[in-house]
């Protein structure tokens, strides 16, 4: 790790000498100085440490103005006269990109914890006032965290919004906690909250860090998240901390959840809530021992081959009955790849890479070879190193990722389509990659697959540039993406345009986030009845099936929706090129450059595109139903409140009373019916915002769910499918498309 956390090596101590700053005021510039290296990757933190420095009257005035700002001892007349003229001159010192930026800045940090005298420095930062002067897709929200030994950011693009808690091992970290949080975007859209990523990093090497240790930094980076909201009463309303001087309104939605490095931590962030007697209690932190542990359920796992299984049903392939060869990406110690390569014993796992080893079976006997994993997935090392070297079939074994030299076998060579008698580790994980297998499936950490015109610079994640191989080299049928980030989207573009069958990390491993969502929702019904506590977890676990069974039905409705919308772009481009304009103009976060979809000169689409388009049409389709507060709304009315009832699993239907008055009723039905309208119609569906008001798509969603009511859709759709998909999928999808747009034209006549 890098030495800028040293305070003897900063350069800033000038700032003490000259202008005689107190220990804390140069401890808030340095942390200052690496929030805008974080913020601006291509910029070094000496150059923004120097201007800090050099310009020593914009330093004074800068700090002047954040003491005025937030100090709870200003008298709020005093502080907004001061305020106006030390902003005039701030405005004197924009003298190029990099002050413009650092000034913006200072303007737009609107809470801070500077004065509850802790030995970190948090402050959150309204990103949305001023993201058009940085590079890239960029939050709306952002807390970072300055501690002497660890540092850590929090993206939100939302109030509301949720994403799991990291620990990095990365000096950009927020580059890699900003690509997981568009992904994470993306993702949420099949529920309530909006897409949110947090993660630190310790400056201490990774081999010095106790369990207590990092439990002690990650339970400083909560408590300085919980700095920076609100709580709320029963009756709803925020309360603040009067401490805290804030420019921003009500903050009281913040949930979050484990990630990387951060599996075992729900339950100490949850402590650390229920201790602040923050309103969400043991709901903060999703997970943990009483809530639903993703690796318990496979929940991710799951999600991801059902959305997966999808090409091969299309295939005619059951993978439950049929062998299927797979190259993998993990270790059978992950939650993704051990529960996801668990799930049918006829996977044919030929290979498999991970952090520090290769495993090769060039020939495995499927109902051994589980047996073996299954072993590992349950034993304290999972490593493949451990995996039973007799039962390994002829020219295959365990190799050293890093190893200079790997004798390659026959049996090897033949697999992977090798010429060469040896390889480095790095150059054998290659051939695997680009090897002629049915299934690709990545469960691990890393980006392995970028597209011919990225490099390797452009895309990051610096550990695996070497073992990084083109898509269009790639000859797997299908690409399952468990883990996140293991293409670039325009890796995933260019695989699929040459025929390769993938969806989006943010569709197939969606089933996580869902569960999360589900179980946060069910705790904060939960906490409002007149139950013990007992009583409540016992209810919570009882309705763990139910719940596993919905996610997972939320899968396949997607990806069935995903085939449907492939088929209906064969015969009406045009539509989907204007339901992109209709994105572009209606959300920020919508580019059709980031997302890798073509101009409308040379428009083409991708799977992966209209996945992309799927999930943020769904993202509109709930802003668009939660913005109307007219009297007869769609939200608010009876109709409309069956679909809150059914979010919700049996266990808890006698408590109706309770469950329509639940605090984020409307934003969940909004995303049920966005969910529902979206996988069965497609994303053209919003095409009609071109021409017509929000009120008349409004209107025509409800026609439409009326229509379905009325002629019993799921009915007509389930007996669609009763001949047996892999009998006969093309017929069933083409009819129940047919039947799709029938209710359409029904809803858009009416």
């Amino acid at each position: 790790m890098n030495n800028y956390f040293n305070s003897e090596t900063c350069v800033l101590c000038k700032l003490s000498d000259e202008l005689d700053f107190l220990v804390k005021e140069v401890m808030l510039f340095r942390g200052v100085s690496e929030y805008i290296n974080q913020l601006l990757p291509e910029t070094d933190l000496n150059i923004v440490t120097n201007m800090f420095t050099i310009h020593s009257d914009m330093s004074l005035t800068l700090k002047n103005y954040f003491l005025t700002k937030f100090s709870p001892l200003v008298s709020h007349n005093e502080r907004e006269e001061r305020l106006l003229s030390l902003e005039a001159e701030l405005d004197r010192f924009q003298h190029g990109e990099l002050s413009t930026i650092i000034i913006a800045l200072f303007k737009n940090i609107v809470r801070t914890n500077y004065f509850l005298d802790k030995e970190s420095i948090a402050f959150k930062v309204e990103l949305k006032n001023f993201k058009h002067l940085i590079k890239g897709l960029q939050p709306n929200y952002e807390i970072f965290v300055y501690h002497p030994e660890f540092m850590g950011t929090h993206l939100r693009m939302t109030h509301v919004s949720r994403g799991g808690l990291r620990w990095s091992e990365r000096d950009d970290f927020r580059e890699e906690i900003r690509s997981l949080m568009i992904t994470q975007d993306g993702k949420n859209s099949i529920i309530v909250p909006a897409g949110a990523k947090g993660g630190f990093i310790i400056a201490k090497e990774k081999d010095c860090i106790t369990k207590p240790m990092f439990a002690d930094f990650y339970s400083k980076f909560i408590h300085n998240l919980l700095d920076l909201v609100d709580n709320r009463t029963e009756d709803g309303e925020a309360v603040h901390n009067p401490s805290v001087i804030a420019y921003d309104s009500g903050d009281t939605y913040f949930v979050v959840a484990a990630d990387k490095g951060t599996a075992q931590m729900s339950d100490v962030a949850n402590q650390i809530a229920i201790y602040r007697n923050f309103w969400l209690g043991d709901a903060f932190a999703s997970g943990g021992s009483n809530g639903y542990s993703h690796k318990d359920l496979g929940i991710t796992a799951k999600g991801s081959f059902v959305s997966t299984e999808r090409f091969f049903i299309e295939k005619g392939v059951d993978f439950y009955k049929e062998s299927i060869s797979v190259v993998g990406i993990g270790s059978m110690n992950g939650d993704v790849f051990g529960n996801g390569i668990l799930l049918s014993k006829k996977f044919k796992l030929v290979g498999a890479i991970s952090h520090k080893e290769i495993f090769i079976d060039p020939d495995p006997d499927p109902e051994t070879s589980y047996g073996e994993r299954r072993r590992l997935f349950f034993s304290d090392n999972g490593s493949w190193s451990q995996y039973r070297k007799e039962l390994i079939s002829k020219g295959g074994g365990v190799f050293e990722r890093k190893a200079g030299h790997i004798q390659i076998s026959q049996e090897m060579k033949t697999l992977f389509s090798i010429e060469d008698d040896s390889l480095t580790g790095d150059e054998l994980i290659q051939k695997m990659l680009t090897a002629k297998v049915d299934l690709l499936f990545n469960g691990g950490v890393g980006t392995y697959v970028k597209s011919s015109d990225e490099t390797n610079d452009e895309v990051g994640d610096r550990g695996n540039s070497s073992v990084r191989v083109d898509a269009k080299n790639l000859r797997a049928f299908a690409v399952c993406e468990g883990g996140n980030l293991g293409f670039t989207q325009k890796a995933r573009v260019e695989y699929s345009l040459k025929g390769g069958k993938i969806n989006l990390d943010g569709i197939d491993n969606s089933a996580g986030v869902n569960i999360s969502d589900h179980e946060v929702n069910l705790k904060i019904l939960l906490k409002t009845l007149n139950i013990s506590k007992d009583e409540r977890r016992k209810m919570l676990k009882m309705a763990t099936d139910e719940v596993v069974e919905l996610v997972l039905q939320s899968n396949y409705n997607q990806a069935l929706g995903l085939s449907l919308d492939e088929e209906r772009a064969k015969n009406s481009l045009s539509e989907f090129s204007t339901v992109v304009d209709i994105l572009e103009e209606r959300l920020p976060q919508f580019k059709r450059d980031h997302f890798a979809i073509s101009e409308r000169e040379n428009f083409q689409l991708s799977r992966p595109n209209i996945a992309f388009l799927f999930s943020y049409s769904k993202i509109l389709t709930q802003k668009i139903l939660v913005m109307d507060h007219s009297e007869d709304n769609l939200l608010s009315s009876y109709f409309a409140s069956e679909f809150l009832l059914e979010y919700f699993p049996h266990i808890v239907q006698e408590y109706r009373n309770e469950i329509l008055q639940h605090p984020l009723y409307r934003e969940i039905i909004a995303t049920v019916i966005a969910d529902r309208v979206i996988n069965a119609q497609g994303v053209t569906l919003i095409a009609g915002l071109k021409n017509r008001s929000d009120d008349d798509f409004r209107a025509t969603i409800s026609r439409y769910l009326r229509m379905e009511k009325l002629v019993e859709a799921d009915k007509i759709r389930k007996k669609l499918s009763q001949s047996g998909e892999y009998q006969s999928l093309l017929n069933f999808e083409s009819e129940l498309g047919r039947f799709e747009s029938e209710l359409r034209e029904f809803a858009r006549g009416q």
